[in-house]
């Protein structure tokens, strides 16, 4: 299969403690670096999710630029308080910690002074400047929380993050239907491609408030795909993050994304990644996919996967029958 895109296909954490658990990595793989230089054996791209939570020190993100081939990138996805989620106070750096006090509380970024924001986002941006300057940066990626609904101040607050990071590859991925209403689509995928940044479409269950699976393309630098599993029932209020992510990608659903992918008119690079972080699901789809675009550099790891996700199938196809007699 000749290809004109560069695809790049991983999954959106290396260090999830259920992938961990999973035995995927090999018991000599005990340590943080040891576990990213096997990840990328398999795969040339990875989302650093960290960078949501907590900021990590220059050392963390040099270890990973060492443990990695130079031709290897990290996508970042953007702290919490930057997409409108809330966050501990225990998450935050020590010195905005302090202008908070001492008090454990859970604060958004309307909860800070203006001073305290710039503080936190040129902090953040040195952090991304690493990875920027060394060229293992793919995209930053901005996921919006899901009560963040359409409105004009949020398309505003979209312009100030391009002038925030004015050569970075930015992508904006939106949780709520209300971005796809009649009034909302057109302003909400114009501002995106008047600022170059890039729309994420979503593999995701099919809810009263999730968006569409539609693909746009919005930048000319490239695009992206997340697919965070279909479990609808694992998305209901109060369940577990495990019980959400829960669902592993058949290949006939999977072919379905490749075929589209192939058929339409993209950018010079497209990141495929997965988020169905349960267990090893992500990485064993991740490799399915790779083998579907022809991109594996070992064509026995990926075919005895692909027999295995065929006799699972087979299996569960087995146990529904039983179930219906």
């Amino acid at each position: 299969m000749k290809l004109d895109v560069d695809f790049r296909i991983g999954t959106c954490s290396w260090a999830d403690k259920s992938l961990l658990s999973s035995e995927w990595y090999p018991k000599n793989c005990q340590k943080g670096r040891e576990r990213l230089r096997y990840y990328s054996s398999f795969f040339d791209t990875v989302e650093a999710d960290s960078f949501f939570y907590a900021l990590p020190g220059p050392s963390a993100i040099y270890s990973w630029i060492a443990a990695t081939p130079p031709e290897f990138l990290f996508n970042v996805k953007a702290h919490a308080l930057f997409t409108n989620h809330f966050v501990s106070t225990r998450n935050l750096p020590l010195w905005c910690r302090a202008k908070l006090g001492e008090k454990t509380m859970r604060v958004t970024l309307k909860h800070l002074d203006k001073k305290t924001r710039r503080q936190l986002l040129e902090e953040y941006r040195s952090l991304l400047s690493i990875l920027k300057s060394t060229k293992r940066l793919g995209y930053v990626l901005f996921q919006f929380s899901p009560y963040t609904r359409f409105d004009e101040r949020w398309l505003v607050y979209m312009k100030r993050i391009r002038e925030m990071l004015p050569s970075y590859h930015i992508a904006i991925e939106v949780r709520h239907v209300s971005w796809f209403s009649e009034k909302a689509k057109d302003r909400f995928l114009g501002l995106l491609t008047e600022e170059n940044m890039a729309y994420v479409a979503v593999d995701e269950p099919a809810l009263s408030w999730t968006i569409p699976n539609d693909w746009y393309v919005t930048a000319s630098w490239g695009s992206i795909v997340r697919f965070h599993g279909r479990n609808a029932a694992g998305w209901s209020k109060g369940a577990t993050v495990q019980e959400k992510y829960k669902y592993k990608y058949t290949l006939k659903e999977l072919e379905l994304w490749r075929d589209l992918a192939l058929s339409m008119a993209l950018p010079k690079r497209v990141f495929i990644m997965f988020n169905n972080c349960y267990k090893d699901y992500a990485v064993q789809n991740a490799l399915s996919m790779k083998r579907l675009f022809g991109l594996t550099k070992d064509d026995t790891l990926p075919l005895q996967i692909s027999l295995l996700e065929a006799l699972k199938e087979a299996e569960d196809d087995e146990i529904k029958g039983r179930e219906l007699r």
